[in-house]
């Protein structure tokens, strides 16, 4: 996971240096696909607008908004201190959880290849409440020790901002590879780095609501130009 964060940063940051250049040209477009593995979906739908450097003009750099969704499973969810909190644990037997989010990307262009990543500064997001089975593997009790081996209601984080860099925030990254078959089609393939945070009604031990894990996933989509 953390080279998948270095490549997306890297992406990143050889087009923003030269945002000192003139911009020029504005394009935008709809991405509309899914992500799978082992019996997790995530489906997303992905506006995205870019701008050209007049003087790079095979650099751009954008912003957009994702609609997503995670969909699994058998989830297990840590707190961000977890070896401080002697491994505590929320199981879910299955995860439901839908946002919108705002985000920010870099592409480079080549031919009629878009070579480029994104990540999700803020978002909020929602979804069915579910009961988390509370475990701990340290024998030394905390003041969530009530709820040990009990189930505790829970629901997905609200309010996230860069899940990428910051746990117990829901959200998504991806680098990929769009393909244009013609002006006004493509194809998109690539890899989502994203985060599921789910935040408990009880304040466990050493006062840790917030629970999360990474995932990843290859994805494809269809992608259609807005106008150019």
């Amino acid at each position: 996971m953390k080279s998948t964060r270095l490549l997306i940063f890297l992406i990143f940051l050889i087009p923003f240096t030269g945002a000192t250049q003139s911009l020029s040209r504005v394009t935008s477009g709809v991405d509309l696909g899914l992500g799978y593995k082992d019996k997790a979906w995530v489906p997303s739908i992905m506006y995205h607008q870019n701008l050209s450097l007049s003087n790079f003009s095979w650099f751009q750099i954008g912003w957009g908004v994702r609609t997503w969704a995670y969909y699994a499973g058998r989830t297990d969810l840590a707190p961000k201190d977890n070896l401080l909190s002697g491994g505590d644990t929320l199981k879910f037997g299955k995860v439901t959880t839908n946002g919108i989010s705002f985000l920010a990307g870099a592409t480079v262009k080549l031919w009629k290849f878009d070579i480029g990543a994104n990540t999700d500064l803020i978002g909020v997001a929602f979804g069915v409440r579910r009961r988390g089975l509370y475990t701990k593997s340290s024998s030394v009790e905390g003041e969530g020790a009530e709820f040990y081996n009990a189930y505790v209601p829970s629901s997905p984080t609200p309010l996230n901002a860069v899940p990428l860099f910051l746990n117990n925030n829901n959200g998504q990254s991806e680098v990929f590879l769009r393909y244009w078959i013609t002006p006004r089609v493509g194809i998109k393939v690539g890899y989502v780095h994203g985060r599921i945070s789910y935040t408990a009604t009880e304040k466990l031990d050493n006062g840790q609501k917030r629970f999360s894990t990474t995932y990843g996933v290859p994805y494809a989509a269809l992608a259609f130009p807005l106008y150019n």
